[in-house]
């Protein structure tokens, strides 16, 4: 009878993946809504269509067409990264920040109770906090005109609007209902067609 032959060892090579490097002190904003590949897709969309396509898939929209919340989100977001492309030339880094600024306002506009000064406020710091060079919390990403273009785009836009943004995001109004007594006078019978008198024809002499 022949001697058993022990099982073998299997070895099974782990497969490391390499660590993404970290973004510097200061940047970890940029791409934490859309990453540089998400960004660089949006950017370099064939048409609209295809750019809006891209931004439901990002945004996790799954039902633009029925739920006007979502297309509201979606539309800003389509219409600021066009703003992007013309003010920025598809600067990749300042598109994808830009595009979290303006998430991040209408988050704050339609899930809570900010007013808008607040709001404009939030604005003002996430500006400074990424145009001035102060190491390691301000880094200069964009520069003195971009953020003059980027208020006054968002002046017109969104905040024109922020009134109905948080009409609309809010819950149903309330509804009073009141109930009031109202007098309704009887109306006076008629006379009788047997009591009518008939009327003359008048003429008129020349």
């Amino acid at each position: 009878m022949g001697k058993k032959e022990e099982p073998k060892e299997v070895v099974v090579p782990v497969v490391i993946e390499p660590e993404k490097p970290k973004m510097p002190t200061g940047y970890e904003l940029v791409y934490s809504l859309f990453s540089q590949e998400d960004t660089e897709a949006l950017l370099a969309a064939p048409t609209t269509a295809d750019a809006q396509a891209t931004l439901e898939r990002l945004l996790g929209v799954a039902h633009y067409a029925t739920n006007y919340r979502s297309r509201a989100h979606v539309d800003l977001c389509h219409y600021a990264l066009a703003f992007c492309k013309h003010a920025f030339a598809c600067d990749v880094q300042k598109t994808a920040l830009t595009l979290l600024v303006v998430h991040r306002l209408f988050t704050t506009a339609t899930t809570t109770a900010a007013t808008l000064p607040e709001t404009y406020t939030e604005l003002q710091t996430l500006l400074t906090q990424h145009s001035v060079e102060m190491p390691p919390t301000h880094v200069g990403i964009f520069s003195t005109s971009d953020v003059q273009h980027i208020v006054e785009y968002l002046g017109s836009t969104f905040f024109q609007h922020y009134a109905a943004y948080q009409l609309a995001f809010r819950g149903s109004p309330d509804v009073v209902r009141t109930t009031r007594q109202l007098v309704v006078e009887t109306p006076m019978t008629p006379t009788p067609l047997a009591d009518a008198k008939e009327l003359g024809t008048e003429t008129c002499d020349p």
